[in-house]
């Protein structure tokens, strides 16, 4: 699979030039060639709480991971049973998408803002072919040793370094995933447009993404309570979140999603309730996560509204 690189200033085709891409029409050289892959400049430096605290951990985690431990892992699909590396990353519902739609299998799949999750290995596992990228190069070069690491065959994966408003590539896609990033962006019109003409006809694009209005988020993200809010002071010095993080207000995606000629094929809510909010503390309390756990399946998830649920799930594809 075969992907052209188009400069991000005039759209004509980046070329190869010992260890950079250069476009020869605006001789601008966006991006070199490290650990055999493309690094668009300027990532390396920007670094957000995740990168800094979790990849070093992560990595020491991942150390003396096999490829049975990983296919015994992906069937712990839901948060009660969740392995340590995907609860940690913050996913509570692994192949949510499958229960509506089946299996993706001989696709060919963009993953962005890849991180380091079971998404890219279990696409390679379902024999699709998979572009992934992230702004993080340690996620990105992490990410590639753990699926050298699981002895997963690669042939069909390409790997780089970059984000949205950088990377520019002449191929269409059956999938995009996009998971827990949009919140990140501050040009949501502008990446889905870019999303946009990269996928095919009949694809579609699955996008997950943290409410803005759960209840447990909300508190630590809100500005109302200006300096009096201590709970997110706590949370930005301690870098579990990002100084000035908004999650996303879904009325307002869901309005933008319409207006650029999208369907809104599948919107779900997750389950979680009180699950997502006691995750992170419950490590070593196993039965009080179960516990909570199926509170949530047999009662929150069916009395609480959607509007003030973690997450929400779409399935969105062209009109």
């Amino acid at each position: 699979m075969k992907i052209k690189f188009l400069c991000t200033n005039c759209t004509k085709e980046l070329t190869y030039d010992e260890n950079h891409l250069i476009c020869n029409n605006c001789n601008s050289s966006p991006a070199i060639i490290e650990n055999n892959m493309i690094v668009y400049k300027g990532c390396d430096q920007k670094t957000d709480f995740f990168d800094k605290q979790a990849i070093e951990r992560l990595k020491q985690m991942y150390n003396g991971y096999t490829r049975n431990n990983f296919e015994e892992d992906l069937l712990k699909r839901d948060l009660n049973n969740i392995d340590i590396f995907n609860k940690k990353v913050g996913i509570t519902t692994k192949f949510w998408w499958e229960k509506y739609i089946g299996k993706m299998r001989e696709k060919s799949v963009l993953e962005v803002g890849c991180g380091v999750n079971y998404l890219v290995p279990y696409w390679l596992l379902t024999n699709n072919n998979v572009v992934a990228f992230d702004l993080c190069k340690e996620a990105v070069f992490l990410l590639k040793e753990i699926v050298q690491q699981l002895k997963i065959p690669d042939k069909n994966l390409q790997l780089y370094v970059g984000n949205t408003e950088l990377i520019n590539i002449d191929k269409k896609f059956d999938i995009i995933n996009i998971n827990n990033v949009l919140h990140h962006v501050n040009d949501k019109k502008g990446t889905l447009l870019k999303l946009k003409k990269m996928l095919n006809k009949d694809g579609k694009i699955f996008i997950v993404e943290p409410n803005y209005y759960y209840p447990f988020r909300w508190i630590i993200q809100t500005d109302i309570f200006g300096k009096l809010n201590f709970a997110k002071k706590y949370f930005e010095e301690n870098d579990i979140i990002e100084k000035g993080e908004k999650a996303i207000k879904f009325k307002e995606l869901k309005n933008l999603i319409k207006s650029m000629d999208f369907q809104i094929e599948l919107n779900v809510k997750d389950p979680n309730y009180l699950g997502y909010a006691t995750i992170y503390f419950l490590d070593k309390f196993p039965k009080l996560n179960n516990f909570i756990y199926h509170i949530d399946k047999f009662l929150f998830s069916k009395i609480m509204p959607k509007v003030i649920a973690p997450f929400e799930y779409l399935i969105i594809s062209l009109r």
